[in-house]
């Protein structure tokens, strides 16, 4: 009904946004600047998600997060008050491991970002390190001339590190100069919105990294459909009747222009509202897979349009 016509539905009829809502079966999430932010949750959203599901709809979340495990996750969802099923959690790395599993891995991965990601990847079968090679006192040339790589080490994944030092960054460039060590990431978002605020995400990193190995990674989270798991074979999600709910056009967006699903953008402390405006005007047609088709301020607005009939339009 709006594909990529950045419609603001709080602009539009409401008995037209109440039908588009009515035709959907499933929605999916994302849980930073939708959901929540780090441990805030956004006022509203609560309610919102459990109307959609009180409904009858499907909802999903699904997330690049590396910070926590998807059982952490799971239990953040529901402490704050969403009444989502475990099996209803999807994130980066069950793409990881299903990606690893495909190419029957078995070496190590070094893991640069939190400890649920590499939780995840031991529990699914993989070897997950972390460098703890420090320079100590020497300074940064000795440090890479007398480092010693693991030659079992086959993969650096990158993630989100809130707490990466500069000696994991050198550690996993060398590790890269082997065109036989892949080389992953969870996601290209450059940088996590709070408030007016901004903390690097997985996206900076991995730049930063491409930059010094002159190599792309393989992004395996969003806009990776491989985060869905069987979901989309198995028949169980219908593209036309699939919503994604993001606030990045690079991540969430395209993820839903991928997967042919449609797309309401959430938010405007990213900058995605105004960037989305400016591709739509200027017409770039090799950008236009960027433009979401809708936007609200935030997910709270839902709850008016769930409970209109869209028999009546009342």
């Amino acid at each position: 009904m709006f594909r990529r016509s950045l419609s603001h539905l709080d602009k539009l009829p409401k008995a037209k946004v109440a039908e588009w809502l009515a035709g959907i079966d499933t929605i999916i999430c994302r849980t930073d600047g939708v959901l929540w932010q780090e441990n805030v949750l956004i006022e509203g959203s609560v309610e919102a998600f459990n109307a959609i599901i009180s409904k009858g709809k499907r909802c999903l979340i699904a997330t690049n997060e590396s910070c926590l495990t998807n059982k952490d996750l799971f239990h953040k969802a529901k402490g704050l008050g969403f009444n989502v099923k475990e099996q209803d959690i999807l994130s980066s790395s069950g793409a990881v491991s299903s990606y690893l599993s495909d190419r029957k891995f078995k070496k190590k991965v070094l893991v640069l970002g939190g400890d649920g990601i590499r939780k995840d990847l031991e529990e699914a079968g993989f070897c997950s390190v972390v460098n703890d090679l420090e320079p100590n006192d020497q300074e940064k040339i000795d440090f890479v001339r007398t480092l010693v790589l693991d030659p079992d080490v086959g993969a650096v994944l990158v993630a989100r590190d809130d707490n990466m030092k500069a000696n994991e960054l050198l550690v996993a460039c060398n590790y890269l100069q082997s065109p036989k060590v892949l080389f992953l990431t969870t996601g290209i978002d450059g940088f996590q919105p709070f408030g007016k605020k901004r903390i690097p995400d997985a996206g900076s990193l991995a730049n930063a990294i491409e930059i010094i190995v002159l190599r792309k990674p393989t992004v395996l989270g969003k806009p990776n459909p491989r985060i869905l798991g069987n979901l989309m074979k198995s028949g169980e999600m219908k593209p036309e009747k699939t919503l994604v709910i993001g606030n990045s056009l690079r991540t969430d967006i395209l993820f839903a222009s991928i997967c042919g699903f449609q797309s309401l953008l959430v938010g405007c402390d990213s900058g995605a509202l105004e960037e989305a405006e400016k591709i739509k005007k200027d017409g770039n047609e090799k950008k236009m897979k960027l433009v979401p088709d809708a936007f609200l301020s935030s997910l709270a607005p839902l709850m008016e349009y769930l409970c209109i009939s869209v028999k009546s339009g009342k």
